[in-house]
C-alpha cells in the first residue's frame, strides 16, 4: 500500500488546543501569526511527504519543532519530532502516519485560535 493511500489514524478532530503561553502578552502576536500560518506549513509538509522528499520534510519539521515550542504548542512539537524520527528510517507508511497525526494536532490548534472559523 502506498503512503498516499494510508488513511490517517486520527482522522476525527479532538478538542481545541491552546498555547500554554497564551497569557504571556509579549507572545500573543507571535502565537497568532504561528496559528494563522500553520495551515500553509502543514501543506508544505504534506507536499514533501507526497514527493517523498524526506530531507525537506525533516528540515521543515525541525523548524516547526522550534517554532511550536517557542509559542507554547508542545503537542505539535512532539508530533513534528515523530515526523523527523520517522524520516530517519525512510519508512513511507510511518512517515505518513506521523504526518497525519501532526495534521490533526494542527487542525485542533486552528480550532483553538481566536481567529479561526
Amino acid at each position: 500500500m502506498d503512503s498516499s493511500d494510508t488513511p490517517c489514524v486520527t482522522s476525527g478532530l479532538g478538542k481545541p488546543i491552546y498555547s500554554s503561553r497564551s497569557e504571556e502578552l509579549e507572545l500573543r502576536e507571535a502565537i497568532d501569526q504561528f496559528a494563522i500560518g500553520l495551515a500553509e506549513r502543514v501543506d508544505q509538509l504534506q507536499d514533501a511527504d507526497f514527493n517523498r522528499d524526506w530531507e525537506s520534510l525533516t528540515t521543515q519539521s525541525q523548524k516547526l519543532i522550534a517554532d511550536a515550542k517557542r509559542v507554547g504548542f508542545d503537542p505539535l512539537s512532539r508530533c513534528a519530532e515523530d515526523v523527523v524520527e520517522s524520516c530517519e528510517s525512510a519508512d513511507a507508511e510511518r512517515i505518513h502516519t506521523c504526518l497525519c497525526e501532526l495534521t490533526d494536532v494542527a487542525k485542533r490548534i486552528r480550532m483553538g485560535h481566536r481567529g479561526a472559523v
